[in-house]
């Protein structure tokens, strides 16, 4: 979830120079898939977004700090049991992939190597398209928690089309946003928005003490924790203690279960 800012969100333009919207936004409630599939999704929003951030790191060491001309930005593929992370050059109309880096299973960077053929296969460009796509789908008018958002574009298991998150970064290490990130169901050819679900109603940045064992929060668009919530947990290593639904419920990692009655207000 670190910020990268030298390699832009591309499709955020409007998010990066608008003021920060900080109200709160009436309450729609979104969809909620069964804990199972929520974990399993949370888990692979962690993976993905781990495997770019080390794979920038990666880039940028092996230019002395300095990234090379021209990106316009990057695309994440599951690769054995880790990712590879494509860097793109080009125009945003036609990408191209400039550099590869593979991340193993543990979030281990490998060395960056110039991509063999730089024309990207259809499903890879419709992965770029998604990420465009779910950018230029925030208004100046949206709830906006942080100044620049990271995207993970994900293969929708249920349709052929694509599932895309806009999260809300922060680059303080002791920060955890709860607030302001989206989920968008895009088109297989990731052009066309289908659906497009805020999953907070408000901003909410948690900070995260040395000594803190869990972070609470409250969810008010769901009867349950959301694939975020697993993501945060993961992201900061710490369990997530959230009130939805009249329930308590444990968020640990990719494990959701339901703690008992919500605690009575006083």
């Amino acid at each position: 979830m670190r910020c990268k800012p030298y390699l832009p969100l591309l499709g955020l333009v409007a998010a990066l120079v608008a003021p920060l919207a900080q109200a709160q936004t009436p309450v729609t409630q979104v969809e909620a898939w069964s804990l199972q599939k929520t974990g399993a999704l949370g888990s692979a929003i962690y993976l993905q977004d781990r495997a770019a951030a080390r794979a920038t790191d990666a880039l940028l060491a092996s230019s002395n700090g300095t990234p090379p001309q021209g990106l316009i930005g990057w695309i994440v593929i599951p690769k054995n049991q880790g990712h590879l992370v494509r860097f793109l050059t080009g125009d945003t109309s036609n990408p191209s992939a400039a550099f590869d880096i593979s991340v193993d299973a543990d979030g281990r960077a490998g060395r960056v190597t110039a991509a063999s053929d730089p024309t990207l296969p259809p499903k890879q460009r419709a992965q770029f398209n998604a990420r465009l796509t779910a950018g230029t789908n925030l208004t100046t008018s949206d709830l906006r928690c942080a100044a620049r958002y990271n995207a993970v574009m994900l293969d929708d298991p249920d349709s052929d089309g694509w599932l895309v998150w806009l999260l809300a970064s922060t680059t303080e290490s002791t920060v955890v946003p709860m607030g302001g990130h989206y989920r968008f169901h895009i088109s297989a050819d990731g052009k066309t928005v289908l659906k497009r679900e805020q999953l907070s109603t408000s901003c909410l940045n948690l900070e995260k003490p040395a000594n803190s064992v869990a972070l609470t929060t409250s969810i008010v668009v769901a009867p349950q924790p959301l694939e975020v919530h697993v993501f945060l947990s993961l992201y900061a290593r710490i369990p997530i203690y959230a009130v939805a639904g009249g329930k308590l419920w444990s968020v640990q990692g990719a494990s959701i279960t339901d703690a008992g009655a919500a605690p009575a207000r006083r």
